[in-house]
């Protein structure tokens, strides 16, 4: 269980400072815009690590990364449709439209990180083991 928690929180650990680099070079995008962001990542590695500890023990490690994409799928829903963080963070408005059509991207997105959780996952299990 802690190295299904452990392998969470470094992937998401990671991602998460890769992803604020990249917005601190974004022009146009200020602190202030982008505040409650930060706020939602301080929780990300803990989500993740949860969520890594909540799979089913038969779909340990093979659908590991499916079981994560499930969790894309919730918080893309949360921050596109239901927190309408494209809209705060732009300053104006993003068309419904826009905002269903980015929300299977999320999916796709946790798919690709939690492939690299299940990386890690067996990376630790081999350290362990030997």
């Amino acid at each position: 269980m802690f190295q299904r928690f452990a392998a969470g929180t470094t992937v998401a650990s990671i991602v998460i400072a890769i992803a604020a680099v990249i917005l601190s070079v974004i022009p146009g995008l200020t602190f202030e815009r982008i505040y409650p962001l930060t706020i939602i990542w301080c929780c990300v590695p803990l989500v993740w690590g949860v969520w890594a500890m909540l799979i089913p023990a038969a779909w340990m490690p093979k659908r590991l990364p499916l079981w994560g994409a499930f969790l894309g799928l919730v918080a893309g829903l949360m921050a596109v449709l239901v927190l309408n963080l494209p809209s705060r963070f732009l300053g104006q408005p993003v068309s419904m439209l826009v905002r269903v059509i980015a929300v299977p991207a999320g999916p796709l997105l946790y798919y690709l990180m939690w492939m690299l959780v299940r990386e890690t996952w067996r990376r630790l299990a081999k350290t362990t083991s030997a």
